[in-house]
């Protein structure tokens, strides 16, 4: 059967589920952009961002889609995507600012691979969300804001549950060693950052002023 999104909304409001009714909001949001600007299934809904002239380094793409990027919280979410179909909001942003402002590969690329991927795949979200992640959306964040993956790995996987339960090559370090592996790695099982976010960031801010 179908539950209404009225349904819903009554059932968490009940329940004092504040946070999920902030989700079912963004729902709705995506769903109507989509409804209102079709076009933005082809493209950007702000369409300057589409004259960006991304890399799109195949090589580069197939080590995120295989979580062998050297960022480890970016790892762990494409392992974890890979295995189960499934990602939570938080790493599913950081893997999307990740292949974009630091592999400045297009956004749609990502876009098809979650689509293809994803267990709760829904068209209107999952574009909505990559071009919120992509600064190329209605309502995005600007893009000058860049997720710094070793920052977010530190604050929302301090003890690096999360990354060793996916990364396992990792398991016999410390948490500290991990969120510091882009100063000092000497792993022979697991790959060196494939990039220098400071450098790839700044590059990104480049290619989309040039927009």
């Amino acid at each position: 059967g179908t539950i209404s999104i009225r349904e819903i909304y009554s059932s968490f409001k009940e329940n004092f589920q504040e946070v999920l009714i902030n989700e079912v909001y963004w729902r709705d949001f995506f769903t109507h952009i989509i409804y209102h600007f079709p076009n933005v299934l082809d493209g950007a809904f702000k369409n300057k961002y589409d004259k960006i002239k991304w890399d799109n380094d195949k090589k580069l793409f197939q080590k995120w889609c295989e979580g062998k990027t050297g960022f480890p919280i970016v790892d762990a979410g494409m392992r974890e995507l890979n295995t189960t179909g499934y990602m939570h909001n938080r790493v599913r942003m950081i893997v999307a600012s990740f292949l974009v402002k630091d592999l400045h590969i297009n956004w749609q690329w990502g876009e098809k691979y979650f689509a293809q991927n994803l267990i709760d795949y829904d068209p209107a979200v999952n574009n909505g969300n990559w071009q919120w992640a992509a600064s190329t959306g209605c309502d995005a964040q600007p893009y000058f804001r860049i997720f710094n993956p070793w920052s977010q790995q530190e604050k929302f996987d301090r003890d690096c549950e999360y990354i060793k339960k996916w990364v396992p090559e990792l398991k016999d370090l410390t948490s500290y060693e991990i969120h510091n592996l882009y100063k000092n790695h000497n792993l022979k099982n697991y790959p060196k950052p494939i990039v220098e976010h400071k450098e790839e960031s700044q590059k990104a801010k480049e290619m989309f002023k040039r927009a």
